[in-house]
């Protein structure tokens, strides 16, 4: 049978021990920075993208009684808007982020014990592995839904342009 991650790690050297830890924190904290930056470009891009929605279908509704395939184009245009804001709120909303340390009370279970500091650091470590593994997969999914987003803001203003073209096209006179 294998042995489990803290069990490997508590046949690590001791000073290997206090590097492989002091890495997991490194990394912990460096994903908490990106994290955050990540937070901030998505409810950046949500509070633009929302904005430009908002402005798109009130354009779209207010033309829509003066020409019908120009309202239509930009309310079709701005709900293509709403989608990537939906996909922006999707990336920004807040996740289950694992943050380096634990509580004190952590500790009751292996001071009743006996577990030496060494073999405590080791089930740390472990634990801060599949800490790194979570955020990992939540800051995934995040960035997917905020490329999913510029994806769709993209998408529409290539369609909307495409449209708009056309749309122009069929009212200017050719000479």
């Amino acid at each position: 049978m294998e042995k489990t991650l803290a069990e490997t790690l508590k046949d690590a050297d001791p000073d290997l021990l206090d590097e492989i830890l002091r890495e997991a924190e490194s990394r912990l904290s460096a994903q908490l920075t990106t994290a955050i930056a990540a937070d901030t470009r998505a409810m950046t891009f949500l509070g633009f993208i929302s904005a430009v929605a908002v402005a798109t279908v009130g354009a779209g509704l207010a033309t829509y009684t003066v020409n019908q395939q120009l309202g239509t184009l930009a309310l079709f245009v701005g709900l293509g808007f709403i989608a990537s804001a939906f996909f922006a709120f999707q990336a920004a909303r807040p996740i289950d982020f694992d943050l380096i340390g634990n509580d004190p009370a952590s500790w009751k279970k292996d001071i009743l014990n006996g577990v030496s500091l060494h073999d405590a650091k080791a089930e740390q470590v472990a634990f801060y592995d599949e800490m790194l593994k979570s955020n990992r997969k939540a800051m995934d999914e995040s960035a997917y839904n905020l490329r999913r987003a510029a994806d769709v803001v993209f998408g529409t203003i290539a369609i909307g342009a495409v449209f708009a073209i056309l749309f122009v096209g069929s009212i200017v006179p050719h000479p």
